[in-house]
């Protein structure tokens, strides 16, 4: 699986490796675009940046690295939400247009969510009242984008809320666009521990009883949630991905489940289990109010949610592998008898250990030869 998280520059990118991560970069960065822009420009990316100097810097962030970046294109332009002229061709060479320059710049792997939590039923950003023409134009998007010479992107559908909505009838897969061959896309849900089961300040609650409330959401309404959206993808022949995720602290406008350590464990345990193509955590204040911040530590009260994500990301961040550690050899020796101690973070931790069993019962069995010599 791929990890990555909501930043936007490349200091700070770097910064996150190397405070985070030893300094091993990290797979993926997830952003936001500016509406009725049609090239690199409209990635929200080094803010005050000029337009130069933006693409210098994705550039060296991305097209001279392995990381990739999941972007959220406004593909209707201007007008998000008016989905009738993407479907009518209209907006065919633009599509073109920031397929190309992503190339040049030597992202042409990157992730493009076509208008990012189009499922919303509110705002003018939703396909609730025109899912045909969302999923035409959407497919459109995805067939004149992968058409430019060097083009690989991987796109994402990304439906949000708690519902299916229209996700069934926005489909992008079923329409007549859909260029032949192409996988299906990643389905990615926006995903945070909130709901009406806690309280509106979570000082009113001691700390068992936010355990059992933070116990009773993940079972009565995040896993159900993960599940509905799993069996989505799954009949569909699509993996699950997440690039907008995370906690909420007790300012964030809806009822949320503060510094929840468990709730991040929880879902990388589900998303390992349920073969999620990436995660990428959205490390940024809320629009809304309050904030769902992990890092840098110094700018946010979430420390044990951060600890418990920077644990669980590191297990595969810098190993090499999409899939995480799997070197049964993943010790070092201590000064203690020689025996072995599992490295941080390795998924194998039981070969050492059992390693030292069998070094421990060696060295009693020739403890009491030494004793009974003696005697």
């Amino acid at each position: 699986m791929k990890h990555g998280a909501y930043v936007i520059s490349e200091s700070r990118v770097r910064q996150l490796e190397d405070e985070w991560f030893g300094g091993a970069e990290i797979d993926l960065v997830t952003t936001t675009f500016t509406e009725g822009f049609h090239d690199a420009i409209g990635i929200t990316w080094e803010p005050g940046a000029g337009a130069s100097e933006k693409r210098e810097s994705l550039r060296r962030t991305f097209g001279e690295t392995d990381r990739r970046m999941i972007i959220a294109y406004e593909f209707a332009g201007e007008d998000r939400g008016a989905y009738g002229p993407p479907a009518n061709g209209d907006f065919d060479d633009r599509y073109r247009q920031f397929a190309s320059d992503l190339v040049d710049l030597g992202m042409g792997d990157s992730f493009i969510a076509p208008n990012h939590e189009f499922n919303l039923d509110w705002g003018n950003k939703s396909a609730w009242d025109d899912p045909e023409n969302y999923r035409d134009g959407y497919a459109r998007c995805v067939r004149e984008m992968q058409s430019v010479d060097g083009a690989e992107f991987r796109f994402c559908y990304a439906p949000a809320r708690n519902r299916l909505g229209v996700a069934p009838e926005a489909w992008p897969v079923a329409s007549d666009y859909w260029p032949s061959g192409e996988d299906p896309p990643i389905v990615m849900p926006t995903f945070y521990d909130a709901g009406q089961v806690y309280p509106d300040d979570l000082s009113s609650v001691n700390q068992t009883e936010l355990q059992d409330l933070r116990d009773q959401i993940w079972r009565e309404k995040h896993k159900p949630l993960l599940d509905m959206w799993n069996d989505f993808a799954t009949s569909r022949n699509a993996p699950l991905g997440f690039r907008e995720w995370g906690v909420g602290d007790d300012d964030y406008y809806h009822p949320a489940g503060g510094d929840n350590a468990e709730f991040i464990h929880r879902m990388f345990d589900y998303m390992r289990n349920n073969g999620v193509e990436f995660q990428a955590y959205w490390n940024v204040e809320s629009g809304g109010g309050g904030t769902h911040r992990l890092w840098p530590e110094s700018e946010t009260t979430l420390d044990s949610a951060g600890e418990a994500f920077r644990t669980e990301a590191s297990v595969d961040i810098g190993s090499g592998s999409d899939e995480g550690s799997t070197d049964t050899s993943d010790e070092t020796e201590t000064t203690l008898g020689g025996y072995n101690q599992p490295s941080s973070g390795t998924l194998n931790w039981h070969v050492p250990m059992n390693e030292n069993f069998a070094d421990i019962e060696a060295d009693v069995k020739s403890l009491d030869q030494r004793l009974s010599d003696l005697e």
